[in-house]
């Protein structure tokens, strides 16, 4: 079976909009497990994509940092008293995804090859791919979805687990022992 985009595809895409604060992004990265996601725009378009790649590399370009010693914490006072260890001001010169993503998209439709999709995933670089209807997102594909087709039926699908067998409360389980087979003699 030759498998097409839509067979593999995630459904349920975890989109963010291209306001979205940086910070808010890295936590909603954390909290979902995922390492990148399709950027929207304020109709609901798709307008780039947004990657821990891409948040790690604006971290650390930033020139806003302190780069040089001060001893600025050591002569703060806070209502006449030095300031408790662990104090550090918070940051509020922040991004949002519009400033850091990508605007290049690299899109296929429900019905491309999997095979074809591979091929760009490799010749790109990349690690998902948005399967798009029009300007709406309508699934992703990741490098691992690839993987599972390439590597056989094993990784697609995984069996079930037997279900474990329903008994009523306070009822006991029959235990039966097998009888052990006679042992076998030697002629002598």
């Amino acid at each position: 079976m030759r498998y097409v985009a839509s067979d593999i595809m995630s459904r349920n895409v975890i989109c963010v909009s291209k306001d979205t604060d940086l910070r808010d992004l890295a936590k909603l990265f954390l909290a979902k497990g995922i390492t990148g996601a399709p950027v929207l725009d304020a109709s609901g378009d798709l307008c780039g994509v947004i990657s821990q790649t891409d948040l790690l590399y604006y971290h650390l370009t930033r020139d806003d940092e302190l780069t040089t010693p001060s001893d600025f914490y050591s002569s703060v006072r806070v209502e006449g008293r030095p300031l408790s260890t662990g104090f550090q001001i918070e940051d509020i010169n922040t991004a949002t995804v519009d400033e850091v993503m990508t605007p290049i998209v690299h899109a296929v439709s429900a019905k491309t090859p999997v095979a074809e999709i591979a091929r760009l995933m490799t010749r790109r670089h990349i690690h998902r791919v948005i399967v798009r209807e029009g300007k709406k997102v309508a699934g992703i594909i990741s490098a691992l979805d690839v993987l599972r087709v390439i590597g056989g039926p094993s990784l697609t699908h995984r069996p079930a687990k037997p279900k474990a067998a329903s008994r009523k409360p306070g009822s006991r389980r029959r235990v039966t022992r097998r009888a052990k087979p006679a042992r076998r003699r030697r002629a002598a």
